[in-house]
């Protein structure tokens, strides 16, 4: 190409016809270069995605596969026991990690559900404290087999309803209960509650005495797993579905912790309005 250009350019009438042919030929390579890096950085792009999904995927399978085995060991270790006290032991295992199990499952189909699959929140006046309560009664079995650790429910009677979907409110406090529980051994899981008049909103906190959490993981606690690490940890579906359905009640959600001193999740949720209860 280079010396067809000279052949051209030997010619006087043919020079402004060679430059603008070189103009044109540089241009083309120059949309050339930025085409391919282009397409190169599609390639690595869709390479780490792909990577990323493996890696949650693999997570997420751990996840899921360690109530199992858990809770096969308890029935294998059950089948060997006489005394009813470790029988309740036992099945208090088993019935935490298939439970642990299930919420895993929901929360996954819940953040993979698409709009328009009908997963907006439907709202209406919940009283918060008994909500919390029947939390609590259904969480108690799976600390039978922890004697020193206690469910408390601090949630004044009084407050006004919270403008919310039970259902889905529900299962925010079953996840947090749930998720405390796992990693607390003694003291206590506990819910308490104030109302804010003045933003017409109420903030609970849900606060454990358990293990904590390093500090350099708080700021990611509440992503779906990306996988940054090769390590096998939680994915965090729990905390990731918290904050989606909280986010969906016009709400807020953070966390404070550190390690071995409890964590606390703090939940900022509006109150049913009087226009809404006379609507």
């Amino acid at each position: 190409m280079a010396e067809l250009l000279r052949k051209l350019g030997d010619s006087a009438g043919n020079s402004e016809l060679c430059g603008q042919l070189r103009e044109n030929l540089d241009r083309l390579a120059a949309l050339t270069r930025d085409e391919h890096q282009r397409l190169r950085r599609m390639n690595e792009e869709s390479t780490q995605l792909l990577e990323r999904h493996r890696r949650r995927n693999a997570v997420t399978v751990h996840d899921l596969k360690a109530p199992i085995t858990i809770s096969l060991l308890n029935l294998e270790l059950l089948q060997m026991e006489q005394d009813s006290e470790q029988s309740v032991y036992y099945l208090s295992g088993v019935r935490r990690e298939l439970e642990f199990m299930l919420d895993t499952i929901a929360n996954l189909i819940e953040l993979d559900r698409a709009p328009d699959e009908g997963s907006e929140p439907h709202m209406a006046p919940v009283l918060l404290a008994p909500l919390v309560e029947g939390v609590i009664g259904r969480m108690s079995v799976l600390i039978a087999d922890k004697p020193e650790l206690q469910l408390e429910n601090a949630i004044p009677r009084n407050l006004p309803p919270l403008r919310a979907d039970s259902h889905r409110l529900t299962r925010v406090f079953n996840n947090l209960f749930s998720n405390s529980i796992k990693y607390t051994e003694s003291g206590y899981v506990r819910a308490s509650a104030e109302l804010d008049a003045e933003r017409s909103l109420v903030r609970v906190l849900v606060e454990d005495t358990g293990n904590g959490i390093d500090s350099e993981r708080l700021p990611q606690l509440f992503n779906y797993y990306q996988g940054d690490s090769e390590r096998l940890e939680s994915t965090g579906i729990g905390l990731a579905f918290v904050k989606q359905a909280v986010n969906a009640h016009h709400g807020e959600v953070w966390l404070e912790s550190e390690r071995g001193k409890g964590t606390r999740v703090f939940i900022e949720l509006p109150i049913w309005s009087n226009d809404e209860a006379g609507a």
